[in-house]
């Protein structure tokens, strides 16, 4: 039985559905009145019909229409249309496809789900063998299994979600930009992403796309009020493979999307046929109800479905009339529910569900473990590598016969024994096994190609080479066998190629077991951070025993009593890893896995992070220490205060970040990546071209005068030509150029997160090797943060005032504050009144709190011993004095505008009550990381908001250049510092400069954002963390995270060479092969047969995947250090920090930046850009470098004079 039960906050609700299409073929006014036609006869009900060009916005209530109705009806009077946005609900269906080889595949799967009507969008990944596809609630999991199926690829329904889209937006923000993750099962080639990748690109709408051969996922951003996915699955889907689809992000809501939102699946066990359906379902549905942070969920019993979207408002129930039977696919138990992390925990929930019946259990289904563990086979390739394992195999068992019944076929045995005239029985037992390794063996790669067929010989890839040669090899023997068999043939077998046929299916399955296990080895890195993951949990039962015990135990700390308690037994449970709650008290045995982030709350011991952060040696952690889940435990048992669980866990955090590098691609990938998707069919037709000229040879000049093979085949000259034809089919090798940039990417990208540098995608590799500029932030960066106090001078101008007093108003204030001078202000405050405990507070009352960004702070503040009084107190830099109060300006010290520490001045009530001096120790590494990249050709500058004693102070320990060193800039104007660099010195070409930025703080992120290469120190904040391409985690025992910049530097310019490498290897062996393989070198006796192309291709291949496993032997350089240095040159010109080539950063032209710039390395996006002019131009012009493509230059000026 099937139910529904719909939850709505207004009864009255809008149901008008906006949805915006793409009407093709469009070319005469005729056309759109045709359309126009159609629509007002068959739905008059539409509120509203809007042309522009071929884009078709319509306005309809859901309850009269819906869009596959449209849609169909103006499919079926002759113009294509896509679906670029709607309203209207929509269902998420994840599939898992089976068969995809190469990028070809999943491109010809996501072409034919986005060609289905109702389809808004497919994306496929050949990584990870997935598919999402995004569709209308009136086509059902099922048809999109068929589907795939008729692209000849097996699939098989993982979930399927309807969700309600959100109402229509202000015109203003009409344009959604959605980043989506497709994955993609049956790629196996390069030629199989290209292709994928021509045919996305080529849709409008799409803005960048990227697929992965080795994560078999397709990450598209485009706009989806031009394309929807269902379109972008269907593109994959025509290109012959399966999409599955992992999931899909507004990026125009990214930020103001709630990252507390979680989706759990349930298993329920127990339902049997005694369960009262019923009596279970409105107990489980009254449960959730009275849960505040569920916000929706759907349930399905046994074909009884129910669903919800509970509101904060008051709900109703409606529940329909009619009943249906279930499809029998939806014969199983489950719940799939959507909480506010923040509200409610997992574990509370499925406790309460569990309570419902005492036969009735509640399991997680989507859990990290699972996810963690599936993951874990597809990249190690386990499947597919037991898949060619049989494959080559057989065809070795069934392969050898032949081989030898080939070349024995002259034997007087087998030139005398027939069936009947013409048939031999030589060449009926090779017909048998080959037909056998042919079909079966070998219908991995009859799929591709009747795909290829399918698709109107569209989408290429190496496996329809390889079908297309050995069925050339299989019809020609076949046919010489029939024309045997019809002249009565007496004089002996028939020539037959079946020996080239079973030895290319050999060699060929031979070659993908290989690869796919070099493959699985280029993924070890991210295999390393998913086993990390663990299974289990121990947590305690008792938290308010436990409470009352840690507060016993700050107790006896406070009262400085020399002993302490013994830990008390507390109930402990042990738990799945994915019902781990936030602020759960956890317990680490010895040896253990840490379950989650955490806080040591007590015990001490040592932590092994080698495997997250790459420091080789345990790290010690006491008390109130953080802890990173995944790292291993020492010696000692320690208890954690949980912090952060699944997907906001700094583990999974980081593997996300290792997997997106592998969709993002570079521009040198999809340089390739463009040439494999163009190679197959020139190569198809260069082999048409062989065979031809060949016969044409031989029909021309004389026998004497042709190459002794000619002469010497007692076949016949069209045996030879075939052959050669063949030759140069197998020993084409699109896959080469297709693994070249991603292996790389894969083991570079791997090799950076063991030493501590997490790369978001291939690209930001390409663009790092071009950078010549890097500009530091000063505070948290080059310095430690942990700003101390040097020096104070209250100036009590109200006598009612003590200097206890004054510093509660300083601390009072500046504890609301987040910077590191606010900290260290607040430390000093709690410091001079003896407030020695974190929980210890300033006995004030605090009110008004404003921020002033780029000044300081203000609060409004009343004393407990003066509660009369509210005090008007501002905390600030010289800007606040100047902004805020410039009559104040005499009061000031002279001295301290121009100190070399950091001033903060303190004004209540209007009148200047003194000031405080801080100093910031620099970072150890700081000034060895910087000499490195001055010697490695870098122009090395620092932006900072302090003063310019404070700045050039740092400048000068660190060696960076007066000149270069940009002071008093304000947090809204760094990202202007960096324009100005792009404007000034590159001119007309301003993607000859090339800076990066390296910054930890959120003041930082706009800075980032722009540079065109960010770096953020993981200890900052998420936003930075957010805005950066690079982000460093640390590194070797005797590194900083600063070291992380000459890491990542580094590993970019291996990883990038590398791939040069194999890209110029691929190229020069085809190059090189091809001419062999058409019979060039035939004058000179050298031939190339069917059976040595394939051995040639099948090693060309593994090559380019052994290539770039050299990568792991990368090691970090050894920086040279300050005390080396100093020992090896003289130093006395070194007085203002110059780097030795004397540009200046302010000051340069563009002239001399010209000449001391470093050198970039090939821009293969401009050769790509050039190859592929004829394609739309969506991704918009842009002046400056970096990724902001604005002018925005007005507000530099507000900030210049402050530069000189």
């Amino acid at each position: 039985m099937k139910s529904s039960a719909i939850l709505e906050s207004n009864p009255n609700q809008n149901n008008n559905v906006t949805v915006v299409l793409e009407v093709l073929d469009l070319h005469t006014a005729k056309d759109i009145t045709d359309v126009i036609n159609i629509l007002d006869e068959l739905f008059p009900k539409l509120k509203s019909k809007d042309f522009d060009h071929q884009e078709l916005t319509l306005i309809y209530d859901s309850n009269d229409y819906d869009d596959m109705s449209i849609l169909n009806a103006i499919s079926e009077i002759g113009f294509p249309v896509k679906i670029l946005s709607s309203t209207a609900p929509q269902c998420k269906t994840t599939v898992n496809i089976q068969g995809m080889t190469c990028g070809a595949c999943s491109a010809s799967i996501t072409e034919a789900l986005e060609k289905t009507p109702g389809v808004y969008k497919a994306s496929i990944s050949l990584v990870t063998e997935n598919g999402l596809i995004m569709h209308s609630p009136k086509l059902s999991p099922e048809n999109i299994i068929t589907i795939i199926e008729d692209c000849g690829f097996d699939a098989q329904i993982e979930s399927s979600k309807t969700k309600q889209s959100s109402a229509p937006e202000s015109s203003q923000d009409q344009s959604k930009r959605l980043n989506t993750t497709i994955g993609i099962i049956g790629m196996t080639c390069g030629a199989c992403s290209a292709s994928i990748t021509n045919v996305l690109e080529k849709l409008p709408g799409v803005e960048n796309v990227s697929v992965s051969l080795i994560t078999e996922e397709a990450s598209i951003v485009h706009d989806s009020t031009i394309i929807t996915v269902q379109q972008l699955k269907e593109a994959i889907e025509d290109c012959g493979f399966t999409p599955t689809f992992n999931k899909s992000i507004n990026l125009n809501q990214y930020q103001n999307t709630n990252d507390s939102n979680e989706e759990v699946t349930l298993k329920i066990v127990g339902v049997n046929h005694t369960t009262d359906l019923i009596g279970l379902r409105y107990n489980i549905e009254a449960y959730l109800r009275s849960i505040s942070g569920v916000q929706k969920f759907e349930l399905t019993l046994r074909g009884m479905n129910a669903s919800s979207n509970i509101m904060p408002t008051q709900v109703g129930t409606l529940i329909t009339e009619e009943d249906t039977i279930a499809d029998v696919k939806s014969l199983v138990n489950e719940l799939v529910f959507q909480y506010d992390s923040d509200s409610v925990g997992i574990r509370d929930i499925i406790d309460g569900l569990n309570t419902i019946s005492d036969n009735i259990e509640f399991m997680v289904i989507n859990s990290l473990d699972q996810s963690s563990a599936t993951q874990l086979k597809l990249l190690s390739k386990v499947k597919d590598i037991n898949y060619w394992k049989k494959i080559f195999i057989q065809s070795l068992l069934f392969g050898i016969p032949v081989l030898f019944l080939n070349h024995t076929k002259n034997w007087p045995i087998w030139k005398t024994t027939m069936i009947f005239p013409g048939l031999y029985l030589v060449s009926l037992l090779e017909l048998i096994l080959s037909t056998y390794i042919q079909f079966y063996l070998g219908s991995v790669f009859i799929k591709k190609f009747s795909s290829f067929l399918r698709k109107k010989f569209k989408g290429a890839t190496m496996d329809v080479l390889v079908c297309i040669s050995t069925m050339c090899s299989y019809i020609f023997s076949l046919t010489t066998i029939i024309v045997s068999v019809w002249n009565g043939q007496k004089n002996g077998p028939p020539p037959v190629l079946f020996d080239t046929l079973v030895m290319l299916i050999s060699f060929v399955s031979f070659g993908k077991l290989l690869e796919n296990k070099a493959k699985g080895a280029t993924s070890t890195a991210l295999s390393s951070l998913l086993s990390l993951t663990p299974s289990t949990c121990t947590i305690i039962n008792d938290i308010p025993g436990y409470q009352k015990f840690i507060e016993d135990q700050q107790s006896l700390e406070k009262s400085e009593k020399s002993n302490s308690l013994s830990m008390q037994e507390f109930p402990t449970r042990v738990i799945s890893i994915d019902l781990v709650q936030p602020n759960d008290i956890a317990i680490v045995l010895p040896g253990g896995k840490v379950p989650a982030d955490g806080e040591i709350v007590f015990g001490e011991t040592e932590i092994d992070e080698s495997l997250i952060t790459g420091e080789p040696l345990p790290v010690y952690k006491k008390l109130k220490d953080k802890v990173i889940g995944g790292s291993i435990n020492g010696p000692h048992l320690i208890h954690i205060k949980v912090t952060h669980t699944g997907k906001k866990s700094q583990l999974q955090q980081i593997i996300n970040l290792v997997k997106e590098s592998q969709v993002n691609k570079a521009p040198v990938q999809k340089f390739s990546d463009y040439i494999a998707a163009r190679f197959v069919p020139f190569v198809l037709l260069l082999a048409i071209f062989t065979f031809i000229l060949w016969m044409i040879i031989c029909f021309t000049i004389h026998q004497d005068k042709l190459p002794k093979i000619f002469q010497n085949e007692t076949n016949g000259k069209f045996f030879v030509c075939l052959k050669l034809s063949i030759s140069v089919i197998v020993v084409a090798c699109p896959c080469a150029l297709g693994l070249a940039a991603p292996t790389a990417v894969m083991v570079g990208t791997g090799v950076g997160a063991i030493n501590g540098v997490l790369i978001k995608g291939a690209k930001v590799l390409e663009k790092i090797t071009g950078v010549n500029i890097i500009l530091f932030d000063k505070t948290g960066t080059l310095t430690t943060g942990e700003m101390s106090l040097v020096n104070f001078q209250p100036i009590m101008s109200k006598s009612s005032l003590t200097i206890s007093d004054w510093w509660k108003l300083v601390g009072s204030v500046e504890c609301h504050s987040e910077h590191p001078i606010g900290r260290a202000l607040t430390k000093s405050a709690k410091t001079n009144l003896n407030l020695n405990f974190d929980d210890d507070h300033f006995d004030t009352t605090v009110n008004d709190i404003n921020v002033l960004i780029g000044l300081g702070i203000q609060a409004n503040v009343t004393l407990a011993n003066n509660p009369q009084t509210q005090f008007n107190v501002y905390v600030g830099n010289d800007k606040l004095i100047e902004s805020k109060f410039p009559n104040l300006l005499n009061n000031i010290d002279e001295k301290l505008l121009h100190s070399a520490n950091t001033v903060s001045h303190v004004i209540i009530d209007g009148e200047y009550s003194g000031y405080i001096e801080l100093t910031d120790a620099l970072k150890s590494g700081s000034w060895e990381v910087v000499n490195y990249l001055k010697t490695q050709g870098y122009i090395v500058g620092m932006v900072t908001g302090d003063n310019r004693g404070a700045a050039l102070k740092i400048a000068q320990e660190v060696g960076i250049p007066f000149d270069n060193v940009f002071y008093e800039v304000s947090p809204i104007h760094k990202d202007n510092v960096i324009t100005d660099l792009h404007n000034r010195l590159g001119g007309n070409q301003s993607s000859s400069v090339n800076v990066a930025f390296i910054g930890d703080g959120i003041n930082d992120a706009p800075a980032l954002a722009k540079a065109d290469i960010g770096m953020a120190i993981s200890s900052g904040t998420d936003i930075a963390i957010e805005s950066a391409d690079i982000v460093l985690i640390g590194g070797r025992s005797n590194q900083t995270d600063l070291h992380g910049v000459v890491n990542a530097l580094q590993i970019s310019t291996a990883t990038f060479n590398r791939i040069k490498i194999n890209f110029l290897w691929a190229i020069i062996y085809n190059i090189f092969m091809l001419p062999f393989a058409m019979g060039c070198f035939l004058p000179l006796n050298i031939v190339l047969p069917p059976v040595a192309a394939g051995a040639a291709m099948m090693f060309s291949s593994l090559s380019v995947v052994f290539s770039s496993l050299l990568l792991k032997r990368w090691t970090p350089p050894k920086i040279e250090t300050k005390k080396t240095f100093i020992d090896d040159l003289e130093m006395g010109n070194n007085a203002t920090g110059g780097d030795g080539d004397g540009f200046s950063l302010k000051n340069g032209t563009i002239e001399e930046f010209n000449n001391v710039k470093r050198k970039s390395a090939v821009n293969f996006s401009s050769l790509f850009a050039k190859m592929t002019t004829t394609r739309r131009n969506r991704r918009g012009g842009g002046g400056g470098g970096g990724r902001s493509n604005g002018n925005n230059n007005q507000s530099y000026e507000l900030v210049s004079n402050r530069f000189s």
